[in-house]
């Protein structure tokens, strides 16, 4: 009897030892990630608390612009950064909408297109993929059509694989106030990243943009955009480094 509780507690003794060894390799041998970097994209979650924008001024425009619609003007002159949540595109694409808000102005929305938008626009999100193209705008309300380049928003398509066409691409923008924080994100560098087909992880907030349904399947996939972004950074030898940087 005392020789078989002695081998169960060798063998018990043993099972320990390896498990410990293993768990110590296991750690010896993880990958350790930078800060910041997505791990597992995945679906647009349904945050219960998300932050109220945060505006300014930008250089005598009010965050409401001057015309159109000031609700929707105010979510792109947004200025604030976030928690952001790592999101594939495709589950941005598959995101729906209530067609009745279409063209319309938010203050026309009811009740209960403005919550089914709710749900998830104001997310702060975070997706990588590749440039498709860069535009820059003109004059436009949210910017109180400001002529100079300092007031033009840069439309960025942004898709799933290299190459791939606007058709399923995600409309993400750089607003002035992000432009002018960021002289990195000028036009050139940005088509030059499309024209290397370098990998890059757009960081901004989720908005349901109503004024180009008709656009849906030609030059977006979407009316959900990320806009505005606030952080871009580009694959380089397997780091992702900021376009700042």
């Amino acid at each position: 009897m005392k020789r078989n509780l002695r081998t169960l507690i060798g063998i018990a003794l043993v099972a320990l030892f390896v498990i410990g060894v293993i768990n110590y390799l296991r750690r010896k041998l993880e990958v350790v990630r930078p800060p910041g970097v997505i791990v597992k994209p995945g679906p647009i979650p349904e945050l219960p608390n998300k932050p109220p924008p945060v505006t300014a001024e930008f250089k005598g425009c009010p965050p409401e612009g001057d015309g159109g619609d000031p609700a929707l003007n105010r979510l792109k002159n947004r200025v604030d950064e976030g928690n952001y949540v790592p999101v594939a595109i495709d589950a941005i694409l598959q995101l729906t909408w209530p067609q009745t808000v279409e063209r319309r102005n938010r203050a026309k929305w009811s009740a209960s297109d403005t919550a089914a938008v709710s749900r998830y626009e104001g997310t702060p999100v975070a997706a990588e993929g590749y440039l498709a193209q860069v535009k820059e705008e003109g004059p436009e309300s949210c910017n109180c059509h400001g002529a100079d380049h300092e007031f033009h928003d840069f439309h960025i398509w942004l898709t799933q694989s290299a190459g791939e066409d606007r058709t399923r691409s995600v409309v993400i923008e750089a607003n002035p106030h992000g432009r002018d924080q960021h002289p990195a994100w000028a036009a050139a560098r940005l088509r030059e990243i499309v024209r290397n087909q370098q990998r890059v992880r757009i960081s901004g907030w989720l908005l349901l943009d109503p004024e180009h349904p008709d656009q849906v399947g030609k030059t977006r996939g979407t009316i959900w955009e990320i806009h505005p972004i606030t952080q871009i950074a580009a694959q380089q030898q397997g780091r992702w480094v900021t376009l700042d940087k």
